[in-house]
């Protein structure tokens, strides 16, 4: 097991560190895009050149960086691109250049995607209704034990 540091993430943290909207969990709650591809998303946003104005990083290289396997890598990409977080081109010698792009609020992109707004809004009602059961019957086991 590692062992923690006794800082907050935070502190201190003067490179190496990517500011990334907190609008992009929305896409994941939406059905939009997995957890792993915000985890490629900001690979994407610390391979970015000022520079030239894209990232460049090879399959290969995101494969290393990421742990995982081709597949992960272009299913990854294929949602980024189509939720609209994600421009990809091919360059020179068939390599690939990604330029990542901001989310949207979470009102604009509710309005873009109605659809998925409803059934966010029925898998939450299925959710918080076997929480409140699930609280319910908690209660009624202490109830129990104390008689």
């Amino acid at each position: 097991m590692i062992t923690p540091k006794q800082s907050l993430s935070t502190q201190g943290v003067t490179k190496r560190f990517e500011k990334v909207s907190t609008n992009i969990f929305y896409y994941v709650q939406l059905g939009l895009i997995k957890p792993f591809d915000i985890a490629v998303y900001v690979k994407y946003l610390e391979l970015f050149n000022e520079e030239y104005g894209y990232a460049f990083p090879t399959i290969y290289q995101l494969e290393d960086y990421m742990n995982c396997s081709r597949q992960s890598i272009v299913s990854a990409n294929k949602r980024l691109v189509a939720a609209g977080l994600l421009i990809i081109r091919k360059h020179k010698n068939n390599n690939n250049i990604y330029f990542p792009l901001q989310p949207h609020t979470n009102e604009d992109l509710a309005k873009q995607v109605p659809h998925l707004l409803i059934k966010l809004e029925k898998r939450r009602e299925k959710i918080y209704s076997l929480a409140t059961k699930d609280k319910f019957r908690l209660e009624d086991l202490f109830e129990n034990q104390s008689h």
